[in-house]
């Protein structure tokens, strides 16, 4: 006997949260310590007054980036072998194509050039350039690294159905602590000899940190295994508090480790290397184990209205959130406050402007279609 597909409700709503971290991530990339984001208020605008708890957004980003977009492949990853067993190979790798590779084009050819304007002034006021020399210099995928990466993942995966069968879906089994501690055990592993390895970037895809690619790889595997065996429809009770416990402790014992004895080159000694390999894998699983495991038991129900609109123009957020982020924040620029402050301000604008910006966009038919 085999498992009626049944939709996961609570997964809309963890892909929410992760499409609002990943705007407050870049909001926290426009007043951190790190240059990473096409408009970097610490070095391209007027600095704001110093403040000892502004190193918070440097930690938001770092304990953010170690387990939100491996969220993001395991759900997606998740929803794909019932679209492939739906409408066979050639149907959903069309489809995926259309859905990843059009916001693409969009993201690299309108939205990043619209979020880059004001990187293009503050260097061309110190060393003219056309625009368009500025651009094709460093064109680039911005967000769309993933679905760059998803897109690979995908013609991965439509070629290994191809060459054997589907396998049934199995009953929903419970996901076991042996599994998930297997499973931290893997990525920690990986991460660590990934780590130790002289990369600098992967070819095609412009990841943001290649650190994280094996995590990756290991979590969109993940997905098709846990929708083939059930396994985000039985989590257990007690998930949610163990995995965020774990990632706590992970946090509190690894983290300072690997943050310890960098040089002024930022390379970092060998056991920060390792620290920070074992930090990555359990800090992952504990976060995602328990974030799934919360909104599993608290939020199964059908959707109200406003998840629905929420759900349902997420990924619009996502491609499109660049533009408005970077508006949002060159309008508040000359405001005289701190980066905390700034920080709070520009999240409360930007979200639900980039959710209007969304539904906008997607209220035409090829919008909606697409995105």
């Amino acid at each position: 006997m085999t498992v009626t597909a049944v939709r996961l409700h609570y997964l809309d709503r963890v892909r929410v949260l992760l499409t609002v971290l990943v705007v407050l991530h870049h909001v926290a990339l426009t007043y951190g310590s790190f240059a990473l984001w096409y408009y970097h208020e610490p070095s391209m605008g007027k600095p704001s007054p110093p403040g000892e708890w502004d190193r918070l957004l440097d930690l938001f980003l770092l304990l953010n980036q170690t387990y939100f977009m491996g969220l993001f492949f395991l759900i997606s990853a998740y929803l794909m072998p019932g679209s492939h067993d739906r409408k066979g190979g050639r149907r959903f790798l069309a489809d995926r194509a259309i859905r990843l590779g059009l916001p693409l084009i969009l993201l690299v050819f309108a939205v990043i050039p619209l979020a880059k304007l004001p990187l293009y002034r503050w260097e061309n006021a110190r060393a003219p350039l056309t625009y368009l020399n500025f651009y094709l210099r460093e064109l680039e995928q911005g967000p769309g690294w993933f679905l760059v990466t998803l897109m690979v993942f995908v013609v991965a995966y439509t070629a290994i159905r191809a060459l054997r069968p589907a396998p049934r879906r199995q009953p929903a089994t419970p996901l076991r602590a042996r599994t998930m501690i297997g499973f931290a055990a893997l990525l920690a592993t990986l991460g660590v000899a990934w780590r130790l390895l002289p990369l600098e970037r992967v070819p095609v895809v412009q990841f943001p940190v290649p650190d994280y690619l094996p995590q990756y790889i290991c979590m969109f595997t993940a997905g098709v295994l846990a929708y083939r065996r059930g396994w985000l429809t039985a989590i257990p009770a007690r998930a949610s508090g163990w995995g965020f416990c774990v990632a706590a402790v992970a946090a509190v014992t690894l983290l300072p480790v690997a943050l310890a004895g960098a040089d002024t080159s930022g390379e970092q000694p060998l056991l920060a290397q390792v620290a920070h390999g074992l930090f990555d894998g359990v800090y992952c699983v504990g976060m995602s184990l328990g974030i799934l495991g919360l909104f599993s038991r608290r939020s199964a129900a059908e959707p109200t209205p406003r998840g629905r609109f929420l759900s349902a123009n997420a990924y619009a957020v996502y491609v499109l959130h660049s533009g408005v982020l970077v508006m949002v924040s060159v309008a508040l620029s000359g405001l005289p406050a701190g980066a905390l402050t700034k920080f709070a301000l520009a999240a409360a604008l930007s979200l639900p402007l980039c959710w209007v910006v969304a539904a906008a966009v997607r209220a035409a038919p090829i919008g909606r279609r697409v995105l």
